[in-house]
């Protein structure tokens, strides 16, 4: 399994955070946000140093906050949007910037990589964590979805309410995982190759 010895750190170390501050339940963190998705993400990267994406991009911090913002999405989706997943704000979350939504944005056109990246990623070569190509997918994959939620807004206006990163990325990830399965990923552009505790 990749980055063991990190996995095995972060789970301890996770454990530690939650007997000291939380009383031992997760269901603490949740409760202390208050119902407020940007509440908890923030709550989990001031406690939890594995939750702390960010990066250092032209001299400026970017923080990207997958993993947080994904503990924030997953809890919302598995109830529903109530008790333990009702976020006043979940609006404000944006996609989870990883591997798999760049390679389906790029597949579909919405995103397009320079020719030297993009043979880069063809021949598999890793990408390092934080470096400024890796920051770039990220960052430009989450103003992308932004953009597709933006204009699919615009052209349904009745789904303004509803509609939100969250769900678009929930869906990219699905398409991506169901092209896999039926043998279609061939056609795409492989995802870019980052070894990185924040996926």
């Amino acid at each position: 399994m990749p980055l063991l010895h990190e996995r095995i750190s972060i789970l301890r170390e996770a454990g530690a955070i939650l007997s000291e501050h939380f009383s031992d339940r997760p269901a603490n963190i949740v409760l202390r946000a208050n119902g407020s998705a940007s509440a908890l993400v923030n709550l989990l990267v001031e406690y939890f140093p594995s939750f702390r994406d960010e990066a250092l991009f032209h001299g400026k911090t970017v923080r990207l906050y997958k993993r947080a913002q994904i503990f924030v999405a997953d809890t919302w989706a598995c109830f529903n949007g109530t008790s333990f997943g009702t976020f006043r704000d979940i609006d404000t979350l944006t996609m989870f910037a990883d591997y798999r939504i760049p390679q389906m944005l790029r597949s579909l056109g919405c995103l397009l990589y320079s020719p030297p990246l993009e043979g880069q990623i063809k021949r598999l070569q890793r990408i390092r964590s934080g470096e400024n190509r890796e920051v770039e997918i990220r960052g430009c994959s989450i103003w992308c979805v932004e953009l597709l939620r933006r204009e699919i807004v615009r052209r349904h206006p009745e789904a303004q309410e509803s509609l939100n990163a969250v769900l678009i990325d929930f869906f990219l990830y699905d398409t991506c995982k169901e092209r896999e399965k039926m043998g279609e990923e061939e056609d795409m552009l492989p995802h870019h190759r980052t070894r990185s505790i924040w996926y």
